[in-house]
């Protein structure tokens, strides 16, 4: 019964991961996310990955969309009109981003058949094991991912108070 569930998750991450590129709405941008992390969680706990999976789900489905989901309802965001340059600067940023994820993609390929030939391990992903490997090897990633959430939370409650003092989002009767 196991495979079913893998694929019913697996199939929900794609089309939730594709509806959150597609949408239109950043409202829907976000609930897409939303499920997507969850049917990822969900993927996690079938492979015995229990921590990760919880962790995946209170953390971010949990916390940090549903903040992201706050913050876009309040900011009434509306799509705006773009001239050609704009357009053209954004596209350039595009196959920047585009051309690093590919990249990216090429090193964790690398990385993956690389760990395909290697001894398998004893030690499985305990909680203890985790936070070893976190808070000694990868110390400064997880102190600067905590940097950049904190600077975007500061980012977020600057654009709202803007918004709120200009009466932006508010309507006029």
């Amino acid at each position: 019964m196991s495979p079913y569930f893998f694929y019913f998750f697996a199939v929900i991450l794609i089309l939730a991961s594709a509806a959150v590129v597609w949408a239109r709405n950043p409202l829907y941008n976000v609930l897409a996310l939303v499920v997507a992390i969850f049917s990822l969680s969900c993927l996690f706990v079938l492979l015995e990955a229990f921590f990760v999976g919880m962790i995946l789900l209170l953390v971010y489905a949990g916390a940090v969309l549903v903040f992201f989901l706050f913050v876009v309802m309040c900011l009434n965001l509306n799509t705006i009109a773009l001239d050609q340059a704009q357009q053209t600067r954004f596209r350039l940023w595009g196959i920047a981003v585009g051309l690093m994820f590919v990249a990216s993609f090429g090193l964790a390929t690398k990385s993956f058949i690389k760990a395909q030939t290697m001894d398998p391990s004893s030690i499985r992903g305990t909680i203890e094991t985790i936070g070893k490997i976190l808070f000694t090897d990868y110390l400064l990633p997880f102190e600067l991912t905590s940097l950049l959430l904190l600077i975007a939370i500061f980012g977020i409650v600057s654009l709202a108070q803007g918004a709120l003092s200009t009466g932006k989002g508010a309507e006029n009767p």
